[in-house]
């Protein structure tokens, strides 16, 4: 995950961070998206006008907590007041899993190991979660890529 923060600064020393670390979902608002179900929206200070977004990174955690996560988005409660959420403003990012460079025939990817906790699925490409193979939504169409740059 590569990120540049706005350059707000007069000699222009903004530029790039690199974020390395497991998430659960990967958020990017540039408006607010409040609505009757959520009062104060995904990013309660995201605005339309400013060219910037809100990246909002939720690192692994546990179900329960991802749960709560998105509950307080129900409430006025503080939907980022948790220890694995981030949230920047930036103008443009970009996201490339981790495992992008080795996704060719010279190396393959493993099956998962069946264990008594694993899902029981009839269709196995939908639940083998150790695939490199990810999707994002933007605005409810199916982007196949997972490497993508944003601006």
């Amino acid at each position: 995950m590569s990120e540049e923060k706005g350059k707000s600064d007069k000699d222009g020393s903004g530029g790039w961070s690199v974020i390395r670390a497991k998430f659960i979902a990967i958020n990017a608002a540039s408006m607010s998206c409040a609505c009757p179900r959520s009062p104060e929206g995904l990013s309660p200070a995201a605005h339309l006008a400013d060219g910037t977004t809100d990246l909002i990174l939720v690192r692994k955690c546990s179900r329960l907590d991802f749960l709560r996560h998105l509950v307080r988005h129900t409430n006025k409660e503080d939907q980022f007041d948790h220890s694995f959420v981030e949230v920047h403003r930036v103008r443009k990012f970009r996201f490339q899993p981790r495992y992008h460079e080795l996704d060719s025939p010279e190396h393959p990817i493993e099956s998962p190991k069946v264990t008594g906790f694993s899902p029981i699925c009839s269709a196995p490409t939908t639940c083998n979660y150790s695939t490199c193979h990810s999707s994002w939504n933007c605005d409810g169409e199916i982007l196949p890529g997972a490497a993508i740059q944003v601006r």
